[in-house]
């Protein structure tokens, strides 16, 4: 399995460098473990792929240390002791999967692999939870969603639910605790070994920032990030061989792509840097079209996405991508215009089956522009 082991002391305090990479996605790795061991002397790490701009693949070696180092500062923000069951509800190919593993080994605690897939109506994870007395686990905002959707109750022995990994709406957050999910929104990242900003009491917005980290923002409100958990750098292939990206700049800052606002150890994310798009001249946010959109598509049972696409005439077009029926889809795209401003109108609508996703649930961003793009 592909977590075994990922608890234990043999596997944190090995000088091996672990390339954790999903095997269902095709991802070229050769040469890349020599290339880092060999070459760049790393060990004791953990190397994740996470997605160029491009939509490539850049390779982000996590060293155990600041894993470890990031499962304290969690611990001890969230209050985690020996006597938490974890269940293991994420993938340990992605940071906030592995992250589980790091923090049940540094506090002792139990540990209960997922039992199989996904299930939309979450019976599996409910019936996983009952049975062991789960106390913790982690998931994204689209596994939230399918529970919410189906009305699915939160078993009494959970206390925390780590939610990241995606866009979180307030009225999803409301809804899954009105169900008695103890959602704890978090803010983090691949290169942060995993979160830096959390809330236990629930808020979406406005989220405490974990100690060991420093944070500052530059005039458009780029975040920079420095501290003891993060990651080392980038190894990125190139059609010569392999190069590596040192993380931190001289002063041991890391500049996200993230836009934030920050006041007193509170953290709010804006959106990506490239978040802002324009058309005809005006710039328009993405993120928030896609807040509003959400917003009015799940009001109606609809899972929606809004992209920009190149445009000849007004260098970028927006297009909305829809789960619904080509009927249903032109008439979610009327009710969501009627509640935009004219240059902000989404220009055409895209019906499909399943919205792309990525295999932790994201929204897969590449192939949503695809989609919009060729039809």
């Amino acid at each position: 399995m592909e977590t075994t082991g990922l608890n234990a002391a043999a596997y944190w305090e090995s000088a091996d460098v672990d390339l954790r990479l999903n095997p269902k996605r095709s991802i070229d790795d050769s040469g890349l473990h020599d290339f880092l061991t060999r070459e760049c002397g790393i060990e004791a790490a953990v190397v994740m792929a996470t997605s160029g701009t491009s939509g490539g693949f850049k390779f982000a070696v996590l060293p155990k240390a600041a894993l470890l180092n990031s499962a304290r500062c969690v611990i001890n923000h969230c209050g985690m002791t020996a006597k938490d069951v974890w269940l293991a509800g994420l993938s340990g190919f992605h940071v906030g999967g592995l992250g589980i593993f790091a923090r049940a080994y540094m506090t002792g605690g139990r540990l209960i692999d997922f039992p199989g897939e996904w299930e939309r109506d979450g019976r599996r994870l409910i019936t996983a939870i009952e049975e062991n007395g789960v106390t913790l686990t982690s998931m994204t905002p689209t596994h939230l969603h399918d529970l919410v959707s189906h009305r699915a109750e939160a078993p009494p022995s959970l206390r925390g639910l780590l939610l990241g990994g995606g866009k979180m709406e307030p009225i999803l957050i409301d809804r899954a605790r009105q169900l008695g999910w103890p959602v704890w929104p978090s803010y983090g990242m691949t290169e942060a070994c995993s979160q830096i900003a959390t809330s236990t009491e629930g808020a979406v917005d406005r989220l405490p920032v974990l100690e060991g980290w420093e944070l500052k923002t530059d005039k458009e409100g780029r975040l920079a990030i420095r501290g003891e958990s993060l990651f080392a750098g980038y190894a990125i292939k190139e059609t010569g061989g392999w190069r590596f990206d040192e993380a931190r700049n001289g002063e041991g800052w890391f500049v996200t792509g993230d836009r934030c606002e920050l006041e007193e150890g509170i953290l709010e994310f804006l959106g990506r840097a490239d978040d802002l798009v324009k058309v005809s001249g005006e710039l328009i946010s993405i993120s928030r079209l896609n807040s509003l959109a959400g917003r009015i598509a799940h009001d109606h049972g609809m899972d929606v996405a809004v992209v920009a696409v190149p445009d000849d005439r007004r260098e970028n077009s927006l297009v909305l991508v829809v789960e619904a029926s080509r009927s249903g889809a032109r008439e979610i795209l009327s009710w969501i215009n009627a509640e935009l401003d004219p240059i902000e109108q989404l220009g055409r609508v895209v019906p499909v089956k399943v919205l792309p996703r990525t295999d932790i649930g994201k929204l897969d961003r590449v192939a949503l522009v695809e989609l919009a793009t060729i039809s």
